[in-house]
């Protein structure tokens, strides 16, 4: 009964204040639009609503499934961010927004094939969609498929060449791939079209340390470090670095700071532990250990690299 009292006066209330009812869904499509910077359960409350009442044209509905799985896409609910893609794609096919968002989603389940294939769709209905060129570039390149990865990438760059991030990324695929004269021209490239892009320094650094050239890998990580913000993985790499020269300070102290941001970093803390005991410090046996027990086949990065 007390349920019934509440949806009388509601009903009522709808009545008397036409207004109110009508504020209510200016309210719902603010938040389903993100107007007003409402909370991620207030934007998919409102595309809910919006939704709920099937009102508008097909492609105004399609934007309401939109725009809330993009709401669950933040939350990383990826089977609900894929159902609402697809919802909205039934309604409006050629979107290339809808493939290029369930396509995130899938690549954050591993489900390679689908990601790749909404990537496809997208550059199809977009062939200069550079996001999506470039995303599908780093899948390629996860597969090995370097020759695709950088067909992609060479089109990124073509369509954006002053912009850093194309030149980084086909820096990445060449890198992966082992031609470090082509990665260090992208990321010479890189860093002459953005000074501060650290991402550009710290794999540059990598590719020089892969190089041999210790000095300049250092020189780099530490351009990087500064920058910021602040990476375990910049420290990290410093701090091999500093290690492979037998400058031990240096390194422990690098291993301490990429440590402090990420404790369970195996690579640094068997880092770490060397350095120590190279310095005559028993403990680092106890860093080899927890280094060991979050990943069993540690050494052999180390073994691999001639650092011991």
């Amino acid at each position: 009964m007390r349920h019934l009292a509440i949806l009388g006066v509601m009903a009522v209330a709808s009545l008397l204040a036409p207004g109110l009812a009508r504020a209510e869904s200016a309210q719902d499509l603010a938040w389903c639009k993100g107007d007003g910077s409402p909370t991620l359960e207030q934007q998919i409350g409102g595309c809910t609503a919006l939704i709920e009442a099937k009102s508008g044209e097909a492609r105004t509905r399609a934007l309401n499934y939109f725009r809330r799985a993009g709401a669950y896409l933040r939350q990383q609910d990826y089977d609900r961010t894929i159902s609402d893609f697809g919802e909205g794609l039934a309604l409006d096919a050629g979107n290339a927004a809808g493939y290029f968002g369930r396509a995130i989603a899938y690549e954050a389940k591993k489900d390679t094939d689908r990601a790749l294939r909404d990537y496809d769709s997208a550059i199809g209905l977009e062939p200069h969609n550079v996001m999506a060129l470039s995303n599908r570039a780093a899948l390629y390149a996860d597969m090995r498929a370097y020759e695709r990865a950088l067909e992609d990438n060479d089109r990124v760059v073509a369509l954006e060449p002053d912009q850093a991030a194309g030149y980084v990324a086909r820096g990445l695929t060449y890198a992966r791939r082992g031609d470090f004269e082509y990665a260090l021209r992208d990321f010479d490239k890189a860093v002459s079209l953005d000074a501060k892009s650290a991402i550009a320094l710290f794999n540059r650094g990598r590719v020089h340390f892969s190089k041999g050239d210790i000095d300049r890998a250092i020189a780099d990580y530490g351009a990087a470090i500064d920058i910021g913000p602040k990476h375990a993985s910049a420290f990290e790499s410093r701090g091999f670095a500093y290690l492979s020269q037998g400058q031990i300070d240096k390194a422990i102290a690098d291993y301490d700071a990429a440590i402090e941001l990420d404790g369970k970093r195996a690579t640094a803390l068997y880092g770490r532990g060397t350095a120590k005991l190279k310095k005559g410090d028993a403990t680092g046996a106890d860093d080899i250990a927890a280094a060991k027990k979050i990943k069993p086949d540690i050494a052999s990065v180390f073994d691999q690299s001639g650092v011991k």
